[in-house]
């Protein structure tokens, strides 16, 4: 599997290149979190919590 190093909060908008604010993500969710007004938000231990444009919440967890 391949990913894409992210940080949660943009590196130019102050974001920290740190554990608390960076994900692997597939190409797909970088792309689209990128593109389109998705809101990531780090709840620890891998575990992202995303929402969509419309307000839908969405926990994401790393594989063991």
């Amino acid at each position: 599997n391949r990913s894409d190093l992210d940080h949660t909060t943009p590196w130019a908008a102050g974001g920290p290149t740190s554990v608390d604010n960076q994900a692997h993500l597939c190409r797909r969710h970088h792309t689209q979190k990128h593109q389109q007004p998705w809101r990531v938000r780090h709840l620890g231990g891998g575990v992202l919590e995303w929402t969509s444009p419309i307000g839908d919440v969405f926990i994401t967890r790393p594989e063991p």
